[in-house]
């Protein structure tokens, strides 16, 4: 029996960190997307436009841009629990600022302070990869990436139902605690856990390792097409069907239910071949919005498959940037998050007037052509 249990609680040790990681990126998306659909609230609170309150997503963006290329390498030469815990720690501080600001400069410099959570994603994904069982890597990441989908399914209604009752401040408030909780559960279970380097990578080795600046390519525009489709989602949607900003939720909720659908239950072997297949689909996902709106049912299946193939195209990228990272995973995570939030300030400023122009289906379209632009670029890569 002893030694029975001696098998098993590795294992059931190894799947309870991989839950506190998933815990770490539900923090980045809850940060990330809560201010979207409280937006004209607490530009109301703040006495100012809504552009104004937007600017602190772009603000928030270009700072974590930044930072990652100097905090993320971190994780490679320090304890994962620490480096993760304090993060967490510092997010909780931007998050109370963010909910006393009396101005909407002060809401920006709060946001900005919340990039130190930025090594929560290269940390967590460069820590789930590295310690899963060999041939297993894409099934843990998924579990890892459902923090998304989570926040997405659960953290933006509830900040909707939360401002509604309680004020908007409430919402940084309590997401403030969860991220309390969060780093001390960090810091307890991963305190053993350690990066792959005792020495520092530098971003520009990083970048000239074989293969990695091909794949940063591709997040930047794959990910660029993302956030700034997802920015003019919502409204996209409204204007569609003359919906409410709680019927514009329920799509968000479809998205968010399609990203989190595979829960990591499926380990594909991930080569180039298969990541140029996944990011073709979601192409076509892009070109197909103009006859996607024609129907709700359409648009909210859709909206499922979307995610479902953002889910499969984000993995495929995040283990292929792993493997050619070798033991500078920490430093590669970095310059991947560095993409994604360079993509966060610079999608909706490019989508903007093709939206105000054109409308959805037009910024839908503009999306498919950079995915296409990614699948040229990793097909091509060595």
């Amino acid at each position: 029996m002893t030694d029975q249990n001696a098998e098993i609680n590795p294992n059931a040790i190894a799947q309870v960190k991989v839950l506190a990681l998933l815990g770490a990126v539900l923090l980045v998306g809850a940060n990330s997307f809560v201010l979207s659909p409280i937006l004209s609230e607490v530009a109301s609170g703040l006495s100012t436009q809504t552009y104004h309150v937007a600017w602190a997503i772009s603000a928030f963006g270009a700072a974590t841009a930044l930072s990652a290329l100097t905090l993320a390498g971190m994780i490679d030469r320090m304890s994962v629990g620490r480096v993760l815990g304090g993060a967490a720690l510092l997010l909780a501080v931007a998050q109370v600022s963010s909910g006393l600001s009396q101005h909407w400069v002060w809401l920006c410099l709060s946001q900005a302070l919340a990039d130190v959570r930025i090594t929560h994603l290269p940390g967590s994904y460069a820590t789930v990869t590295a310690t899963a069982p060999k041939g297993r890597e894409a099934a843990r990441l998924g579990v890892v990436l459902t923090g998304w989908a989570l926040s997405l399914v659960v953290a933006v209604p509830a900040a909707a139902f939360i401002t509604e009752q309680f004020g908007w401040r409430m919402v940084y408030f309590l997401m403030a605690g969860l991220s309390v909780l969060v780093a001390g559960i960090l810091v307890m279970l991963l305190s053993d856990v350690r990066g792959g380097m005792s020495t520092r990578t530098s971003p520009l080795r990083a970048f000239r390792l074989p293969g990695v600046w091909q794949l940063l390519a591709v997040m930047l525009v794959y990910m660029t097409a993302f956030y700034g489709c997802f920015a003019f989602f919502g409204v996209g949607v409204r204007t569609a069907f003359d919906l409410s900003a709680q019927g514009s939720g329920m799509f968000v909720m479809a998205y968010g239910v399609g990203f989190g659908v595979m829960l990591g239950v499926i380990s594909p072997k991930i080569t180039r071949g298969y990541l140029c297949l996944v990011l073709i689909a979601i192409a076509t996902s892009y070109g197909t919005w103009g006859l996607t709106l024609q129907s709700q049912i359409s648009a909210m299946a859709g909206t499922a498959i979307w995610g479902m193939l953002n889910q499969l195209g984000l993995n495929a990228m995040v283990v292929s940037l792993n493997r050619q990272a070798s033991d500078a995973r920490g430093a590669v995570m970095g310059l991947n998050s560095a993409v994604t939030y360079s993509a966060v300030f610079a999608g909706p400023m490019i989508m903007g007037p093709i939206y105000a122009g054109f409308g959805f289906a037009a910024v839908a379209g503009f999306g498919a052509v950079l995915v296409m632009c990614g699948v040229i670029v990793s097909w091509r890569r060595a």
